[in-house]
C-alpha cells in the first residue's frame, strides 16, 4: 500500500460560485511521501467526509472522486459530487473534515472555519425574531430586508452614489466624521464707508459640527472718488463688529492723487483661517475709508465665503498680537511699525483638543 500524507492543506472559499447557486468549498493540497518528498504523480482515489466532531462522531456528508496529482499537487470543490446542504452549516456548530487518500485517512480532521457557514446567508430569514433578512441574487444585488419585507440596506452592482442605498435620514451630518462644510454670503447694496469703526459689508453665522478650521474668502469692489487728493480705504474678515483694522488680514486701496474727481475702481480680494471648537460663530466682511470729505469711498459687490475643514495635513500659519498658548512662536518686524506681532502655527491648538479629548475618554 502507498504510504503518503498531506504535506500542505490551503482551504479557499470560493465566494464568487455561491453567488452563482454553486455551494462549494475549494480545497487544495499537496500530497508527500514520508520522507517530504512529493508523491508520485497519478491518479488517486480520494474521500471528502464531514463530521460533527473531531474525532468519532458522526458523518454529516461525504462524497468520493478520483485525483491527479501534478507533482504531488492537487485540488477538488468539496461539493461538486454531491451537493453540500446549507442546513448541514447551518445546523451542527462545528463541522470537520477528513480527507481519505487510497483508503488512509489523513489526521487530525480540520475543522471548517467561517467561510462554509455563509451558505445559509442566501437563506437566511429570521423576521419572526424581529430582524431583518438578508438575500443575495445572481447579479452581485445584496439586500437587507425590515421586518415589513421592504428592502432596508441594498448593495448592487451600480456605480457612484447607487452603489449602497441607505434608508432616509440613516446618517446625519453631525454623525458624518470629516464632512467640510460651506457658507456663501452675497451683498449687492452699495455701502458708504467711514474713517470710523469698521463697517459691515456682508456677514454670516456658522454652525461647525466638530473642532476645526474656517477659510475664509471676502470679495468686493472701492468706489473712491470726490477728491483729486489721497483717497483710499480698507477692507477685512473680521468676527468683531466694528474695531479697527487687523494686520495684516486687511487690503489697502486707492491712490495718493487722482487726475480728477470722479469714481474710481479698485478690486479687493482678502482671506483668513481661523481654528475654532465645535459651536456656533459669526464673521463678517468690512470696510473703512481712510479719508474724511470730500474724500468719498463706496464699496459694492459684497460676498464672503467660509469653508469648514476639520483637520490639517500641514503647517497653517497665522499672525496674532499675543502668542499665549502657543508653544512655537516667532516674533515679527514689521517695518511699518504697525506693532508687535507672532507668526504661529494654529495646529497647535488641533492638537490640544485633541489631547484633552483623549484624556475625557
Amino acid at each position: 500500500m502507498r504510504k503518503i500524507c498531506i504535506l500542505t492543506i490551503i482551504f479557499l472559499f470560493a465566494a464568487a460560485e455561491l453567488f452563482a447557486g454553486a455551494k462549494v468549498i475549494s480545497y487544495q493540497g499537496q500530497l508527500s511521501n514520508p520522507d517530504g518528498t512529493p508523491a508520485t504523480d497519478a491518479v488517486y482515489p480520494f474521500e471528502f467526509l464531514l463530521y460533527d466532531q473531531s474525532s468519532a462522531g458522526s458523518i454529516l456528508w461525504a462524497e468520493s472522486t478520483d485525483l491527479e496529482t501534478n507533482n504531488g499537487l492537487f485540488s477538488h470543490n468539496i461539493g461538486s459530487v454531491n451537493d453540500l446542504s446549507t442546513s448541514l452549516f447551518s445546523d451542527n456548530e462545528l463541522v470537520y473534515l477528513e480527507v481519505k487518500v487510497d483508503g488512509n485517512s489523513i489526521l487530525p480532521r480540520v475543522l471548517l472555519s467561517a467561510a462554509p457557514y455563509a451558505f445559509s446567508a442566501g437563506n437566511l430569514d429570521v423576521r419572526q425574531n424581529g430582524l431583518p433578512s438578508i438575500s443575495t441574487q445572481e447579479n452581485g444585488v445584496f439586500t437587507i430586508f425590515d421586518t415589513l419585507g421592504e428592502a432596508y440596506i441594498k448593495m448592487q452592482n451600480l456605480p457612484a452614489d447607487s452603489a449602497v442605498m441607505l434608508p432616509d435620514s440613516a446618517i446625519n451630518a453631525d454623525e458624518i466624521l470629516d464632512e467640510p462644510g460651506i457658507n456663501y454670503s452675497v451683498d449687492i447694496n452699495l455701502v458708504t464707508l467711514t474713517t470710523g469703526e469698521m463697517t459691515d459689508l456682508t456677514d454670516f453665522t456658522m454652525t461647525i459640527p466638530d473642532n476645526g478650521y474656517i477659510l475664509l474668502y471676502g470679495k468686493c469692489y472701492l468706489l473712491l472718488s470726490g477728491t483729486t487728493g489721497a483717497n483710499s480705504a480698507v477692507v477685512q474678515i473680521d468676527e468683531t463688529e466694528g474695531g479697527s483694522t487687523a494686520f495684516p488680514y486687511y487690503q489697502i486701496a486707492g491712490l495718493s492723487g487722482y487726475v480728477n474727481s470722479g469714481t474710481n475702481y479698485f478690486p479687493i480680494m482678502v482671506t483668513r483661517v481661523y481654528y475654532k471648537q465645535k459651536g456656533t460663530y459669526t464673521f463678517r466682511l468690512e470696510g473703512k475709508a481712510n479719508h474724511s470729505l470730500p474724500a468719498q469711498a463706496q464699496s459694492w459687490d459684497h460676498i464672503l465665503t467660509g469653508i469648514y475643514i476639520p483637520t490639517a495635513y500641514s503647517e497653517v500659519q497665522a499672525i496674532v498680537a499675543d502668542p499665549t498658548g502657543f508653544s512655537d512662536s516667532e516674533q515679527l518686524n514689521d517695518a511699518q511699525n504697525r506693532g508687535t506681532v507672532y507668526k504661529v502655527d494654529l495646529r497647535e491648538l488641533e492638537i490640544k483638543d485633541k489631547l484633552i479629548e483623549l484624556l475625557d475618554q
